[in-house]
């Protein structure tokens, strides 16, 4: 019997497209060309975040943390998720006015957050940089361990029933002469289905071009640096960032460095982070590795004695205005998106595979989806 729905994509999207449907009573069958979280879901940080912009995000990262609370205690095993909370940090004394503004207006969106002056700053975070000028708190900001919740929600779909086919990569998608999907080629070979979900990242475009479909998705690369294990009072908060981070979101060419500081529950931190378009290169620049811990010993001086351990590179599929795509294509009957998360895939990866779940199943979308179309793009080079 063939199956239902064929998610391509082994990454924390796809698994959780994977979950959510087979829990939904859908017979799936998942393919990643790799191995599952072998790509960007193992090359983030661990940050779930609620206030990255514009809007329609804010609300899919609180509908994630919903999820994830969820997910924790129903998930085969431990994700390492926890609310705790984060700090954005201001430098310089003439960007905090326009910070303050900024953070106003996440407060009018409801979001709980609080500013903090340089003094509150230093009393709650004694090792940070005693010169800067103030920040803001996110409570309800949390962690997660990215291979974890992958590997933890593909085992639970597959529990339900899915399958999971690693090292399947799809080079084709078969369509009637009417133009509905009726299979995807493997180099195995031919899988009947009449639903696909494209959950495939950084390739999503190539995927979307084997039914005619341009998907606006590119890759963007990030580092990290792992430290060695360090005592939990090194920072308190365990997600600090300069506010710049925001900033470096919309940058455009050349290498965007921000702040980024997470520290595991295993006690390693991990420092980012770096934003550039260097196509699907997944090699570490040691030249960006040093600037980038540069900024973070800017913020964090107590990192001057101590040793990093690893570093690695990872690619973001970045879309044009940093909003996912994930919906049914209109060109296309029974082609769903689930692509174009940028560095919030780990935030919105719950979200991503519920919403997609109840469009496939015909059940009220937790979330409306309007604004996450692909159409979206078509409409502005109209408009």
């Amino acid at each position: 019997m063939y199956p239902d729905v064929v998610v391509i994509g082994g990454g924390i999207v796809g698994c959780a497209c994977a979950y959510y449907l087979s829990r939904a009573g859908a017979r799936v069958l998942l393919l990643e060309k790799g191995a599952v979280a072998s790509g960007t879901s193992k090359a983030g940080q661990s940050h779930v975040v609620l206030w990255e912009q514009p809007e329609i995000n804010m609300r899919l990262g609180r509908a994630s943390r919903l999820l994830y609370e969820q997910l924790s205690a129903e998930l085969p095993f431990d994700i390492e998720y926890r609310q705790t909370g984060s700090l954005a940090i201001v430098e310089k004394a003439e960007d905090w006015p326009a910070f303050i503004e900024s953070v106003r207006a996440l407060q009018a969106l409801d979001l709980n957050c609080s500013l903090l002056s340089s003094d509150e700053l230093s009393y709650l975070e004694p090792n940070l940089a005693r010169d800067l000028a103030g920040g803001a708190s996110f409570p309800e900001d949390g962690q997660v361990n990215p291979l974890y919740a992958t590997l933890a929600l593909a085992e639970a779909a597959k529990r339900n029933r899915a399958v999971i086919q690693e090292r399947t990569e799809v080079i084709g998608i078969e369509r009637s002469r009417c133009g509905a999907l009726t299979a995807v080629i493997t180099p195995a070979g031919r899988i009947a289905t009449d639903t696909v979900v494209n959950a495939a990242g950084v390739w999503s475009p190539e995927v979307g071009r084997m039914v005619g479909v341009e998907i606006p998705v590119k890759p963007r690369r990030g580092h990290i640096v792992v430290t060695e294990t360090l005592s939990p009072d090194i920072i308190h908060c365990k997600i600090i960032l300069a506010a710049g981070y925001m900033q470096t979101l919309t940058a455009g060419g050349g290498v965007a460095l921000a702040a980024n500081i997470q520290q595991t529950r295993s006690g390693n931190l991990l420092l980012g982070s770096s934003r550039e378009f260097a196509g699907f290169d997944w090699s570490v620049s040691y030249s960006v590795l040093r600037d980038m811990v540069a900024r973070n010993l800017r913020f964090l001086p107590a990192l001057q004695n101590v040793h990093a351990i690893h570093s690695y590179a990872g690619l973001r599929p970045y879309s044009p205005d940093l909003v996912p795509i994930i919906g049914k294509v209109d060109t296309v009957d029974g082609f769903y998106l689930a692509c174009g998360h940028e560095g919030a895939g780990i935030t919105m990866g719950p979200i991503s595979g519920k919403l997609i779940s109840e469009l496939i199943t015909g059940q009220e979308p937790s979330l409306p989806t309007g604004e996450l179309s692909l159409s979206r793009f078509e409409q502005r080079r109209n408009d």
